[in-house]
C-alpha cells in the first residue's frame, strides 16, 4: 500500500514537554486519517539521554515505530531517516514542539494540489508561534508573495525546519552537517536556499500553526550566540540572488 505521508518526531534530551507533543502528533494524525490520508508514524531518538530514552518506550508509544540514532545533528539525522521512510511526503516535529490539528491534512493536500500544477513544492505553515523562554508570532511568506525577495535571505531565513515536503526533495537536496564551533550553523536555511535554487516552490499553507518550544539553552541560541552563518552558497553570489526561487 502507497503511503501518503512520514511523521517523523525526534528527540534528544527532552521528556514530560513532550506529552503535549505527542498528543498533538497523535490529533493531527487522526485529522489525516480522517481526510483519507495514509500515515506512518516513526520516533527518532538521536543521541538520547536515558531518561528521554526510557520516557519514549512507554507502551503509550507504542503504536509508533522507534529508531535510535547517533547522530547528534539535525541534518544528518534527517539524512539518515529519510531513506528508511515510506511516504510521498515528509514531516517533522522536534519532541518539545507542537502543531495545529490540521497542518498535516492541510498540508498535504496543498502539496497535492500544487503536484497537479506541475509544481514541485515544499509546504509551510501559516504562523509561527514560539513559547517558553520567548514569545513571538512570525508569519511566513509564500514565494510567490510580492512580499517575498531573495535578497532578505541575506539576512533571515523565511521559514522554520519544520516543513513538510516531499521526500524527494530531501533525496535530491541532502542537508549539509553543521559546524557550530566554526560558524557554521542553520542548516534549514541552506535547504532552503538549495531547494529554491533547485525549482522548488516553497508555499505557505494558510490556516495552520506550528508551536516552537523556545528554550534557554538550544541549537538556535547556540549557533545565534556565536553568530553562526550559513554556508557561501553560489545561489546567493550577488549576481545570481535576484534570479533565486523565480524560476
Amino acid at each position: 500500500m502507497t503511503v501518503d505521508l512520514t511523521l517523523v518526531v525526534t528527540a534528544h534530551d527532552e521528556t514530560a514537554v513532550s506529552g503535549p507533543t505527542m498528543t498533538s502528533a497523535d490529533r493531527a494524525v487522526a485529522a489525516a486519517r480522517d481526510a483519507g490520508i495514509t500515515v506512518q508514524t516513526l520516533v527518532v531518538l538521536d543521541a538520547p539521554t536515558t531518561e528521554t530514552r526510557a520516557y519514549f518506550e512507554q507502551p503509550r508509544f507504542d503504536h509508533w515505530e522507534r529508531r535510535v540514532l547517533d547522530q547528534a545533528d539535525l541534518g544528518r539525522v534527517r539524512n539518515e531517516v529519510i531513506p528508511a521512510t515510506e511516504g510521498r511526503y515528509v514531516a517533522f516535529l522536534d519532541a518539545d514542539d507542537l502543531f495545529s490539528r490540521n497542518w498535516l491534512a492541510a498540508g498535504v493536500q496543498a502539496l497535492d494540489a500544487a503536484a497537479e500544477r506541475g509544481e514541485r513544492a515544499i509546504a509551510h505553515p501559516e504562523l509561527n508561534v514560539v513559547f517558553d523562554a520567548q514569545r513571538d508570532v512570525v508569519l511566513n511568506v509564500d514565494q510567490r508573495s510580492p512580499l517575498f525577495s531573495p535578497h532578505y535571505l541575506y539576512f533571515r531565513h523565511y521559514y522554520d525546519s519544520l516543513c513538510l515536503a516531499p521526500r524527494e526533495a530531501h533525496l535530491t537536496t541532502p542537508y549539509t552537517p553543521r559546524d557550530v564551533p566554526r560558524g557554521l550553523s542553520f542548516q534549514d536555511f541552506q535547504f532552503t536556499i538549495e531547494t529554491l535554487d533547485a525549482g522548488w516552490r516553497h508555499l505557505v499553507v494558510p490556516d495552520t500553526i506550528i508551536f516552537k518550544r523556545r528554550r534557554d539553552f538550544s541549537l538556535v541560541t547556540q549557533s545565534t550566540g556565536r553568530k553562526s552563518v550559513v554556508r557561501s552558497l553560489p545561489a546567493m553570489a550577488i549576481d545570481r540572488v535576484r534570479d533565486l526561487g523565480r524560476g
